[in-house]
């Protein structure tokens, strides 16, 4: 195949839900049949089969989602890329630019699955003409994704600096029962945002301190519909704690909500540039509700419910497994808070109806008006899974939110909620493009 040449020119700087039992409707076994959707569901299958961590997997997909997006934008005069910039419509076929730029990003981020990425790539050019715009395509995505790998390729470095320790001490995190692992990721909070420039922007107040009413009232909560034989746990709450867990092994919460996404994109039929726009505001707002939220678990070194309620009952046992990190904020909270926030500004609305399953429960299907209803009912699962306290979810979909709308914001979306701080743009690579 040949490949067309795009010279680098330059970088600059710039300045009430309900529930059915059933058979999975497709999202988890079946694989989406347009390009942005197939390779979503590509990269959501990557990230179970390597077991990546949630911030890591909203890293992923943030990475593969905007060189789609840039790569498609670059085919279309009316959409505004959002990091690598053409000096010119490249006239050039756009489902072989997202094909072939997120198979060059996976490849680099998951190189034992490249056959998968092959066989992938395969089903999204056979449709398209042999010819100069297909040419033009392939060439155009391998050099989005190069640009994109560029910009990121100090996230792992960056991610394994910290000189974090666990401390003795009351309310302080300590290695948790039953595998007392080590601390995960504890230098997440200091990799660089897509959108956001400084997370402490976003950072909350500091949690409740121990023995104060609002930690007194988390705890009481926490205690009674957290344990693992909780007598008041009614059976949707812990249905609700086991459908949103989506721990190791799983797509993961920013996943999860990749696979809401791809069922509106689905039910509302986007054109492939809407496709790529719709994937690409989620995955950056939950990578950058991420690294908030990462910086916030370390910095406040909260411990969870399990220590703190052993303390005088060694008995206790949470429902879920205990993840081996900080409590405050919640991730799950905070990738839901965000999540909900960018499609809603996507979309222009909260009430988004929508059906989704999950790795966890796949015969059991929960149904939503609103897309913030579903964000609110997935941090709510952490409490009764007992591994969050009640102010790990406040804080942490109110981050999340605040994080969502201004990555919306950055894409030139409207806000439809809090407001998030005003940043500047982040440095563009313009890269010359061709007719």
């Amino acid at each position: 195949m040949r490949w067309l040449a795009l010279g680098l020119l330059a970088v600059v700087a710039g300045v009430g839900p309900g529930r059915s039992a059933g058979t999975d409707p497709g999202q988890a076994d079946s694989c989406p049949t347009d390009p942005v959707g197939r390779w979503n569901e590509a990269t959501l299958r990557a990230v179970r089969a390597e077991r990546t961590p949630p911030p890591v997997a909203a890293r992923n997909l943030a990475v593969v989602h905007l060189a789609v997006h840039d790569a498609v934008a670059a085919t279309v005069a009316t959409v505004a890329p959002f990091r690598v910039r053409y000096v010119a419509r490249v006239d050039a076929d756009p489902a072989a630019a997202a094909g072939v730029a997120a198979h060059r990003v996976l490849a680099e981020l998951y190189p034992a699955r490249v056959a998968e990425f092959d066989a992938a790539l395969d089903a999204t050019l056979d449709p398209v003409p042999e010819g100069p715009a297909r040419t033009r395509g392939v060439a155009l995505g391998q050099a989005t994704a190069e640009a994109v790998l560029r910009w990121r390729a100090a996230d792992g470095v960056v991610a394994r600096r910290s000189d974090y320790r666990p401390r003795q001490g009351l309310g302080l995190w300590r290695p948790t029962p039953d595998g007392y692992r080590p601390p995960l990721l504890p230098g997440w909070g200091r990799v660089a945002g897509f959108a956001v420039a400084d997370p402490a922007a976003f950072r909350p107040p500091p949690p409740p301190a121990v023995g104060t009413p609002e930690y007194e009232r988390a705890y009481a909560e926490v205690a009674a519909l957290g344990r693992a034989d909780s007598p008041t746990r009614t059976r949707d709450q812990t249905e609700v704690a086991h459908f949103w867990a989506d721990g190791d092994g799983t797509v993961t919460p920013p996943g999860h909500w990749n696979r809401i996404a791809q069922a509106v994109a689905a039910d509302r039929r986007l054109t492939l540039a809407d496709a790529a726009r719709l994937f690409a505001v989620l995955n950056a707002a939950m990578a950058d509700a991420a690294v908030v939220c990462w910086d916030c678990k370390y910095r406040f070194d909260v411990w969870r419910p399990v220590t703190a309620v052993r303390e005088t009952d060694p008995a206790w046992s949470p429902l879920l497994p205990t993840p081996p990190f900080p409590a405050y904020t919640s991730g799950h909270s905070s990738f839901s808070g965000a999540a909900a926030a960018a499609l809603a500004a996507f979309f222009g609305t909260d009430e988004v109806a929508f059906a989704t399953t999950s790795d966890g429960l796949p015969r059991v299907t929960r149904t939503f008006r609103r897309l913030s209803a579903a964000a609110e009912e997935a941090g709510m699962s952490r409490v009764y899974g007992g591994i969050h306290w009640q102010f790990d979810n406040t804080a942490g979909l109110r981050c999340g939110r605040e994080v969502g709308v201004e990555v919306a914001r950055r894409f030139g979306l409207p806000a439809r909620g809090p407001g998030g701080a005003g940043l500047p743009p982040p440095v563009v690579e313009e890269v010359r493009g061709g007719r």
